[in-house]
């Protein structure tokens, strides 16, 4: 590999290969884990709906198939969303143990390289994973198929009538108000990856039990945010409160909803980019022994 420069791709290609082979049992057993979770959701729906003469009756055929790929879209998100945020945890799995911290620094590649490649790991091999076992599981579904009593309509492909719906999604009645539909769009979106970011910052913090750490501090630090507004609006008093909110309300008249949702992109893109600053910064500061009781 090129050493001569501080940055370079292939260098990062190089990194990411070494690691995907050293752990090519566990990346496989992750994608199939990812599988056997899509295809048991596509095939237990299914299951549920086979045979079910009276959804057919009360809605036409095209109804129906909405219907049933919507139920296991918001099963496909939840399990990518909390499996994706474990991954993100476990940008540092390779420095667990002392032998694994000296094998992964002594690799001849700068720590920006190291850090980007077990960055991309968690991300773009991740959505990748997603990609892959969506994909295996369309075809389990179809090869299984036969065994269901369901129309004819069923044996059009889910994941293409998710991307169908998804690109046609037009963002109205977002917050149950008027607002522009790639401003809540990219404001949901900016949202997920400062969450993502977050985990992304407790693996490299942590390296033994990072998602349940993080998870566990995160919950910590919003009950503490809820009692301190309790504590706050107690101290102030409902009289001074309300007064409050009537001496501020004509202020900000001039404040729209897509002023405050522009802010909250602009919040959270700041934010997700100080994490991943934080977690470079940690990483770099890593050491072959890791001290005790180390928090920076």
């Amino acid at each position: 590999m090129d050493t001569n420069s501080l940055f370079s791709l292939s260098r990062i290609v190089m990194v990411m290969k070494c690691d995907i082979i050293g752990n090519k049992k566990a990346y496989l057993l992750g994608t199939l884990g990812m599988y056997a979770a899509f295809a048991f959701i596509m095939l237990a729906t299914m299951q549920s709906w086979s045979g079910k003469t009276l959804v057919f009756s009360m809605a036409d055929e095209e109804t129906a198939f909405s219907m049933f790929c919507n139920r296991m879209f918001g099963m496909f998100v939840l399990v990518t969303l909390v499996v994706g945020l474990v991954r993100a945890s476990c940008i540092m799995e390779n420095m667990v143990t002392k032998e694994k911290r000296i094998a992964y620094l002594m690799l001849p590649a700068s720590m920006v390289e190291k850090f980007l490649a077990r960055f991309l790991l968690v991300t773009v091999g991740f959505a990748v994973t997603v990609v892959v076992a969506a994909l295996l599981a369309e075809v389990t579904r179809y090869l299984l198929l036969p065994l269901f009593h369901v129309p004819d309509v069923f044996h059009r492909s889910v994941l293409l009538h998710w991307v169908t719906n998804l690109t046609k999604y037009d963002g109205g009645n977002v917050f149950l108000t008027e607002i522009e539909s790639w401003l809540g769009r990219w404001c949901g979106w900016a949202s997920l990856i400062w969450i993502h970011s977050l985990y992304v910052l407790g693996g490299s913090l942590w390296y033994k039990k990072p998602f349940l750490k993080t998870w566990g501090v995160l919950f910590l630090i919003f009950i503490l945010i809820i009692l301190l507004l309790g504590g706050i609006g107690r101290w102030m008093g409902r009289e001074n409160l309300q007064a409050w909110m009537e001496w501020l309300s004509p202020r900000l008249q001039w404040v729209t909803l897509e002023h405050v949702t522009a802010l909250g992109i602009t919040i959270f893109h700041l934010f997700t980019l100080f994490n991943w600053w934080l977690s470079y910064r940690l990483f770099v500061r890593s050491q072959v022994i890791k001290p005790k009781f180390r928090l920076l």
